[in-house]
Protein backbone atom coordinates (compact mmCIF):
# COMPACT_ATOMS: atom_id res chain seq x y z
CA UNK A 1 0.00 0.00 0.00
CA UNK A 2 1.47 3.34 -1.08
CA UNK A 3 0.49 6.52 0.74
CA UNK A 4 1.67 9.89 -0.55
CA UNK A 5 -0.18 12.37 1.67
CA UNK A 6 1.60 14.34 4.36
CA UNK A 7 0.27 14.10 7.95
CA UNK A 8 -0.89 17.14 9.86
CA UNK A 9 1.35 18.31 12.70
CA UNK A 10 0.20 19.59 16.09
CA UNK A 11 3.32 18.93 18.15
CA UNK A 12 6.79 20.29 17.67
CA UNK A 13 9.68 17.96 16.92
CA UNK A 14 11.15 18.73 20.32
CA UNK A 15 7.93 17.75 22.11
CA UNK A 16 7.79 14.49 20.19
CA UNK A 17 11.42 13.69 20.99
CA UNK A 18 10.84 14.44 24.69
CA UNK A 19 7.91 12.03 24.66
CA UNK A 20 9.94 9.28 22.97
CA UNK A 21 12.93 9.46 25.32
CA UNK A 22 10.58 9.00 28.27
CA UNK A 23 9.28 5.68 26.94
CA UNK A 24 10.44 2.47 28.60
CA UNK A 25 12.26 0.29 26.00
CA UNK A 26 11.22 -2.90 27.80
CA UNK A 27 7.57 -1.88 27.49
CA UNK A 28 7.90 -0.93 23.82
CA UNK A 29 8.97 -4.49 23.05
CA UNK A 30 5.65 -5.71 24.45
CA UNK A 31 3.48 -3.42 22.34
CA UNK A 32 0.88 -4.96 20.07
CA UNK A 33 0.28 -3.67 16.57
CA UNK A 34 -2.56 -1.47 17.86
CA UNK A 35 -0.36 -0.03 20.60
CA UNK A 36 2.38 0.78 18.08
CA UNK A 37 -0.19 2.81 16.18
CA UNK A 38 -1.56 4.63 19.22
CA UNK A 39 1.66 5.08 21.21
CA UNK A 40 4.04 5.72 18.33
CA UNK A 41 2.47 6.62 14.99
CA UNK A 42 -0.23 8.88 16.37
CA UNK A 43 2.13 10.56 18.82
CA UNK A 44 4.71 11.37 16.13
CA UNK A 45 1.94 12.73 13.86
CA UNK A 46 2.01 9.93 11.30
CA UNK A 47 -1.42 8.47 11.95
CA UNK A 48 -2.03 8.29 8.19
CA UNK A 49 0.29 5.26 8.13
CA UNK A 50 -1.72 3.26 10.67
CA UNK A 51 -3.20 0.97 8.03
CA UNK A 52 0.23 0.30 6.55
CA UNK A 53 1.60 -0.73 9.94
CA UNK A 54 -1.41 -2.88 10.83
CA UNK A 55 -1.38 -4.71 7.49
CA UNK A 56 2.28 -5.56 8.05
CA UNK A 57 1.69 -6.57 11.68
CA UNK A 58 4.25 -4.18 13.13
CA UNK A 59 4.48 -4.97 16.84
CA UNK A 60 6.70 -3.15 19.32
CA UNK A 61 9.50 -5.68 18.91
CA UNK A 62 9.37 -5.37 15.13
CA UNK A 63 9.18 -1.58 15.35
CA UNK A 64 12.67 -1.48 16.89
CA UNK A 65 14.00 -3.52 13.94
CA UNK A 66 12.64 -1.32 11.16
CA UNK A 67 15.07 0.16 8.62
CA UNK A 68 14.49 2.45 5.64
CA UNK A 69 14.10 -0.40 3.16
CA UNK A 70 11.31 -1.80 5.33
CA UNK A 71 9.44 1.51 5.21
CA UNK A 72 9.78 1.53 1.42
CA UNK A 73 8.41 -2.02 1.26
CA UNK A 74 5.52 -0.91 3.46
CA UNK A 75 4.62 1.80 0.96
CA UNK A 76 5.97 4.92 2.70
CA UNK A 77 6.95 6.70 -0.49
CA UNK A 78 7.60 10.22 0.82
CA UNK A 79 11.33 10.54 1.51
CA UNK A 80 10.85 13.24 4.14
CA UNK A 81 8.39 11.06 6.05
CA UNK A 82 10.75 8.11 5.99
CA UNK A 83 13.63 10.21 7.30
CA UNK A 84 11.52 11.65 10.12
CA UNK A 85 10.24 8.22 11.16
CA UNK A 86 13.79 6.85 11.08
CA UNK A 87 15.05 9.73 13.22
CA UNK A 88 12.37 8.99 15.83
CA UNK A 89 13.15 5.28 15.68
CA UNK A 90 16.83 6.09 16.19
CA UNK A 91 15.93 7.67 19.54
CA UNK A 92 14.03 4.56 20.62
CA UNK A 93 16.82 2.24 19.50
CA UNK A 94 19.44 4.32 21.30
CA UNK A 95 17.35 4.23 24.47
CA UNK A 96 17.06 0.44 24.17
CA UNK A 97 20.83 0.01 23.74
CA UNK A 98 21.44 2.13 26.83
CA UNK A 99 18.84 0.18 28.81
CA UNK A 100 20.38 -3.14 27.74
CA UNK A 101 23.80 -1.96 28.89
CA UNK A 102 22.48 -0.98 32.30
CA UNK A 103 20.32 -4.09 32.76
CA UNK A 104 21.46 -6.24 35.71
CA UNK A 105 23.10 -9.47 34.53
CA UNK A 106 24.04 -10.65 38.02
CA UNK A 107 23.94 -9.28 41.52
CA UNK A 108 24.98 -10.61 44.87
CA UNK A 109 26.80 -9.99 48.12
CA UNK A 110 30.21 -11.06 49.32
CA UNK A 111 31.35 -12.67 51.45
CA UNK A 112 28.49 -15.15 51.09
CA UNK A 113 27.35 -17.35 53.94
CA UNK A 114 29.08 -20.67 54.49
CA UNK A 115 32.53 -21.83 55.59
CA UNK A 116 33.71 -22.26 51.99
CA UNK A 117 33.18 -18.55 51.38
CA UNK A 118 35.21 -17.38 54.36
CA UNK A 119 38.83 -16.25 54.37
CA UNK A 120 39.58 -17.85 57.71
CA UNK A 121 38.02 -19.14 60.92
CA UNK A 122 37.80 -15.61 62.31
CA UNK A 123 35.70 -14.33 59.44
CA UNK A 124 33.52 -17.45 59.49
CA UNK A 125 32.76 -16.97 63.17
CA UNK A 126 32.19 -13.24 62.71
CA UNK A 127 29.61 -13.89 59.99
CA UNK A 128 27.69 -16.13 62.38
CA UNK A 129 28.09 -14.21 65.65
CA UNK A 130 28.25 -10.60 64.43
CA UNK A 131 27.46 -10.19 60.70
CA UNK A 132 27.82 -6.40 60.94
CA UNK A 133 31.44 -6.81 62.10
CA UNK A 134 32.75 -7.74 58.64
CA UNK A 135 33.17 -5.69 55.49
CA UNK A 136 30.57 -6.57 52.86
CA UNK A 137 30.38 -5.80 49.16
CA UNK A 138 27.15 -5.55 47.19
CA UNK A 139 27.79 -6.40 43.54
CA UNK A 140 25.81 -5.58 40.41
CA UNK A 141 27.15 -6.56 37.00
CA UNK A 142 25.66 -4.97 33.88
CA UNK A 143 26.54 -4.97 30.20
CA UNK A 144 28.44 -1.73 30.76
CA UNK A 145 30.48 -2.47 33.84
CA UNK A 146 30.64 -3.60 37.44
CA UNK A 147 29.03 -1.64 40.25
CA UNK A 148 29.80 -2.46 43.86
CA UNK A 149 29.00 -0.90 47.19
CA UNK A 150 31.43 -1.38 50.07
CA UNK A 151 29.77 -1.54 53.47
CA UNK A 152 32.40 -1.30 56.25
CA UNK A 153 31.98 -3.04 59.64
CA UNK A 154 29.39 -1.30 61.80
CA UNK A 155 28.37 0.87 58.80
CA UNK A 156 26.34 3.24 60.97
CA UNK A 157 29.62 4.67 62.26
CA UNK A 158 31.40 4.84 58.90
CA UNK A 159 30.76 5.83 55.30
CA UNK A 160 29.36 3.40 52.75
CA UNK A 161 31.48 3.70 49.61
CA UNK A 162 30.31 3.00 46.05
CA UNK A 163 32.63 2.10 43.20
CA UNK A 164 32.26 1.42 39.48
CA UNK A 165 34.50 -0.34 36.95
CA UNK A 166 33.75 0.32 33.29
CA UNK A 167 34.47 -2.74 31.13
CA UNK A 168 36.30 -0.46 28.69
CA UNK A 169 38.97 0.16 31.34
CA UNK A 170 39.21 -3.39 32.65
CA UNK A 171 42.82 -4.39 32.04
CA UNK A 172 43.19 -7.83 33.55
CA UNK A 173 41.61 -10.47 35.78
CA UNK A 174 43.48 -12.97 37.90
CA UNK A 175 42.12 -16.00 39.73
CA UNK A 176 44.06 -16.97 42.84
CA UNK A 177 43.56 -20.10 44.91
CA UNK A 178 44.80 -20.63 48.45
CA UNK A 179 44.21 -23.09 51.25
CA UNK A 180 42.31 -22.07 54.38
CA UNK A 181 41.30 -23.68 57.65
CA UNK A 182 44.55 -25.61 57.94
CA UNK A 183 44.48 -26.74 54.32
CA UNK A 184 41.03 -28.27 54.75
CA UNK A 185 39.35 -25.86 52.32
CA UNK A 186 40.27 -23.71 49.37
CA UNK A 187 39.34 -20.11 48.72
CA UNK A 188 39.23 -18.76 45.18
CA UNK A 189 39.84 -15.05 44.86
CA UNK A 190 39.12 -13.20 41.62
CA UNK A 191 41.10 -9.97 41.31
CA UNK A 192 40.10 -7.32 38.78
CA UNK A 193 42.51 -4.65 37.60
CA UNK A 194 41.23 -1.52 35.89
CA UNK A 195 43.12 1.26 34.15
CA UNK A 196 41.74 3.88 36.53
CA UNK A 197 44.53 5.44 38.60
CA UNK A 198 46.30 2.09 38.26
CA UNK A 199 44.64 0.61 41.32
CA UNK A 200 42.78 -2.56 42.13
CA UNK A 201 39.11 -1.69 41.78
CA UNK A 202 37.39 -4.78 43.05
CA UNK A 203 37.64 -8.38 44.16
CA UNK A 204 35.47 -11.14 45.53
CA UNK A 205 36.13 -14.51 47.07
CA UNK A 206 34.41 -17.76 46.37
CA UNK A 207 35.00 -21.17 47.82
Amino acid sequence: MTVDSQPGSHSTTREIEEYLVQLDPSEIGKWTSDEVCSQFLERIQFAYLIENFKVNNISGKVLLMIEERNLIEMGVSVIGDRLMILSYLKLLKKKKVEADKMATLWQGETPATGIQYSEDCGQCCAKIICPCCITRKMWRITGQGIFYRIVPPCAWFTTVRQEYVDFRFLKDMELRTRNTFGCCCQTHELLMFADQKGELKGQWKRG
